[in-house]
């Protein structure tokens, strides 16, 4: 596992997707090294061989670099960064000497799930001269955000792109290394993190379990149980968790990448994933009615649970990707009310990302309060959301928290 230092990590846990090089200790001493954080659902692509650009700029004096992934024909997602440490102008120039490079993946909540080494890329004399003449120092983004924005539009669109941007094609591998990561439930389980695990549903939820656990001292519970015949039960939701104020249940959806035969386009997953998301909201409000109606609700080894069954409830549909929704209005003011009519609780529409947010702001928001609980943030910032959707017209959002410091 490639170990991150502090502010790598703060910055990894801050922005969903992104790309930094960096020049790590290797076995053989010093070597070009990049980190990409991605979507698991942009992660699958990549380990699965799609095709890949590294691009290099100059903007505003200092050094651009992007990774482009072709996830959708000839389309690709772009993350890109601009180089502020020594250690990433270091590590291009090494690139651009031919020397080898080592990639890292990591997933929304910067778990390193992969890893690769590439071959020595041919010498590039034109990046070496575009390292020598970057400048150094932190990157006021809102004051390179229009120059960057023009450069990455014509990455992306391919205009231009030979005169304004210095590119190298290093996709197309499938031969990725999986990186295993267990993380120890406060129940005492094990749940694992592997981007190739072909029970994609399953780690999907196993994202939400890590990211949810620590919120309760009881933790989350993962696919708990209601009676259905005699002597038989059927799973209530994906995932459950419950305070003195209320129950969240959550229900994962995923879309199947690693199973196909050949790699789905965006506009396939997009049809897919509407489908999905009506199913979700239609199990969740039969989970709320079940625990409005009092039956037994129990862990997967049998244990009763106890749930509050009287407070409101929140009901998250868990996606991969929120941008995959084509028509965020589907799930507008309407089915908002309607839901919040048939149940009494709150219909949430989140990717991981986002749920990621929703979890790190329970925890600042906790953190600065006397007897506020991680939980009792979860249950207010989820409320405090609910309301910014009904005020936006819809359940696709995404909201970030600010505090003002004095």
């Amino acid at each position: 596992m490639h170990l991150l230092s502090a502010h790598n990590r703060d910055e990894f846990l801050a922005v969903p997707q992104l790309i930094r090089f960096d020049y790590s200790e290797g076995r053989d001493g010093r070597e070009p090294t990049v980190l990409i954080k991605g979507s698991t659902l942009l992660l699958k692509y990549i380990v699965l061989g799609a095709r890949m650009q590294l691009a290099f700029a100059s903007c505003d004096g200092q050094l651009l670099y992007a990774l482009r992934v072709f996830d959708d024909d000839n389309n690709g997602g772009i993350l890109w960064s601009v180089a502020e440490r020594q250690e990433e102008l270091d590590a291009i120039r090494g690139m651009a000497q031919a020397q080898p490079l080592v990639a890292f993946l990591f997933n929304e909540i910067a778990v390193n799930v992969a890893w690769n080494g590439y071959p020595p890329l041919e010498t590039s004399t034109r990046l070496t001269k575009l390292v020598e003449g970057a400048s150094l120092g932190v990157v006021d983004h809102r004051a390179i955000k229009g120059k960057a924005t023009k450069l990455l539009n014509k990455l992306g669109s391919s205009e231009g792109t030979s005169v304004d941007w210095m590119i190298l094609e290093i996709g197309g591998r499938s031969d990725w290394k999986p990186l295993r990561n267990r993380f120890i439930t406060a129940a005492a389980n094990s749940s694992l993190i592997d981007v190739f695990n072909q029970d994609e549903g399953n780690q999907q939820e196993q994202i939400g379990i890590w990211l949810t656990d620590n919120l309760h001292p009881s933790g989350a519970y993962h696919s708990p149980q209601r009676p259905h015949k005699e002597n038989e039960t059927r799973e209530l939701t994906d995932i459950l968790l419950s305070y003195n104020f209320g129950a969240t249940l959550i229900e994962s959806k995923t879309l199947s990448v690693l199973a196909r035969a050949t790699l789905p386009t965006r506009a396939k997953l997009q049809r897919d994933v509407s489908s999905h998301i009506d199913k979700a909201f239609k199990q969740l409000r039969g989970g709320i009615r079940k625990l409005k109606e009092g039956v037994e609700i129990t862990d997967r080894n049998g244990k009763v649970l106890s749930i509050n069954r009287d407070k409101p409830a929140h009901a998250i549909v868990l996606v991969p990707d929120l941008d995959l929704i084509v028509d965020p209005q589907k799930y507008g003011l309407e089915f908002i009310k309607s839901f919040m009519a048939e149940t009494g609780g709150f219909a949430h529409l989140l990717d991981i990302s986002e749920l990621l947010r929703v979890v790190q702001a329970a925890e600042m928001l906790a953190a600065r309060g006397k007897t506020t609980t991680p939980m009792m943030a979860f249950d207010y910032y989820l409320i405090e959301r609910a309301k910014k959707s009904a005020n936006a017209g819809t359940l696709c959002i995404e909201v970030l928290l600010r505090f003002v410091e004095e």
